[in-house]
């Protein structure tokens, strides 16, 4: 047999290899109440941050972002990071926020310093936390991919990403593990938010039991036309669909939440088609799931947070919320940009697959925005002296003409960054990747998010300055 031959065998086995070896991951099922499940403090005041997508740009961005909100103070003088009671991720933003919840100092530890800065710990901290979050992630995923004979199979990329996010970040972490920090006050509250592509619901895998995000919109919106004095009976149909917009969460599908490793869970919420997952799951019987990539569903971790606070009002447990998102999705203008310089009529080598769920995502966080806006001026959702949303994006960072404030790492760039706008389109095209290529990059995002927090810290401080307020649940 000659060479040629040989190497079209040795292909085709590696193709079988890569493609027979397809699993569903065997989950606990749920046979009784989960023992790690733990509830929704009660206070006048919580506080929520979302991290979004957006691959290792997400990560950096977003655990810059935790590191800015140090230096705002609440009303009582603490530090705002000490206030964080929950954090919900997506995808990329994912990596940060469970690193956060798994490793961060413990209560005992003061966020800052007697002169108002970090303190020697938690500098440590995110220092420490800039190097593990930097690491190349994609190449040692690639490397995994090959060595182990997977390379042609998106669902055994996941099993990769998972076994690398397991030996370089998490270990053998688990969401039980995640919730008795919780319960300590050790760390915020964790919601992993994933897409199902089962229902096209989200799910939300969380130690919050279900029912805390069970917020019931109709009756808010039966309460508000009632006080206009409008007696509009509300369609039938509007509560089923309503709450299909609610979360699922782990015990709804029939699974244990408490054993899973936080890496499995990352995985799943940052497993992107048709590159890397999804993920199937069996927890017994003739069921089974398929989980990925949250951003499908939506790109900014918001919307699991609106709803659990939402109701925590509706229940008079909370009576203002605020929620700080850092939104380093990838901005839709960048694909316009590109296509408008475009010469070449689409072919399969120059067709932008991702611009299909860009158009769409466009589109739904349009519709999104109207829709909660429009509600709370409608008075269905509470006004702004009881619900905030500060929406922080990477691409809002302002810089000063002249480029004192650009980082170091990025003076000897080639081409140079010669102008604000220039540095502003430089992050904006960031790419949606496992890594990020080089220390400019990896050091313009962690100037950004001090420089957005920067730029609405008085905003936000004159929020949480605002002390309780009468009005709870529906304004």
């Amino acid at each position: 047999m000659n060479r040629r031959a040989l190497a079209g065998l040795a292909a085709l086995a590696l193709l079988v290899v890569g493609c027979a070896s397809t699993r569903a991951v065997q989950v606990k099922p749920l046979t009784a109440a989960p023992t790690c499940l733990v509830s929704v403090p009660s206070r006048d005041l919580l506080v929520g941050v979302a991290l979004s997508g957006g691959g290792r740009r997400a990560a950096l961005f977003g655990m810059a972002g935790l590191e800015a909100l140090a230096a705002i103070r609440t009303a009582e003088g603490a530090s705002l990071l000490e206030r964080v009671d929950f954090l919900s991720s997506v995808s990329g933003g994912s990596i940060a926020a469970a690193y956060y919840a798994a490793h961060k100092p413990p209560r005992a530890v003061p966020v800052l310093a007697p002169d108002g800065g970090l303190s020697e710990a938690y500098r440590a901290f995110f220092s420490q936390t800039t190097s593990a979050l930097g690491q190349d992630f994609e190449r040692d995923l690639i490397r995994r991919q090959l060595t182990s004979l997977r390379w042609l199979n998106p669902s055994l990329a996941a099993v990769s990403l998972l076994e690398v996010l397991k030996a370089r970040l998490f270990g053998e972490t688990t969401t039980a593990d995640v919730a008795r920090r919780q319960q300590r006050g050790d760390s915020p509250g964790l919601i992993v938010n994933m897409t199902l592509y089962n229902n096209g619901r989200r799910l939300a895998a969380t130690n919050v039991p279900g029912d805390a995000f069970q917020y019931n919109f109709a009756a808010d919106l039966q309460r508000s036309l009632e006080r206009q004095g409008r007696t509009v009976p509300l369609p039938p149909d509007l509560a089923r669909r309503a709450e299909l917009l609610m979360p699922m969460t782990p015990m709804e599908l029939g699974v244990d939440p408490c054993p899973a490793q936080l890496a499995g869970v990352v995985t799943a919420s940052a497993s992107f088609p048709p590159l890397v997952g999804p993920i199937t799951f069996h927890p017994g019987g003739d069921v089974y799931w398929h989980a990925g990539d949250g951003g499908l569903y939506e790109n900014q971790g918001i919307e699991s947070l609106l709803f659990l606070f939402l109701r925590q009002l509706q229940a008079q447990r909370a009576r203002r919320i605020v929620i700080i998102a850092f939104d380093s999705s990838f901005p839709f203008s960048v694909g316009n940009r590109r296509l408008s310089r475009q010469a070449q009529p689409f072919s399969l080598f120059t067709f932008d697959f991702s611009r299909v769920p860009s158009i769409m995502e466009e589109r739904a966080s349009t519709y999104q925005a109207l829709f909660f806006r429009s509600l709370q001026l409608e008075g269905v959702f509470p006004d702004e002296r009881s619900a905030r949303v500060f929406l922080l994006r990477h691409i809002d960072a302002q810089w000063r003409p002249d480029l004192a404030d650009l980082p170091a790492s990025c003076r000897g760039e080639t081409p140079p960054l010669a102008t604000a706008g220039a540095v502003v389109e430089r992050i904006a095209e960031i790419p949606t990747r496992l890594r990020v290529k080089s220390p400019c990059d990896r050091d313009l995002l962690a100037t950004a998010a001090a420089k957005v927090i920067a730029q609405r810290r008085a905003e936000i401080g004159d929020f949480l300055a605002l002390g309780p307020t009468a009005s709870t649940t529906s304004p």
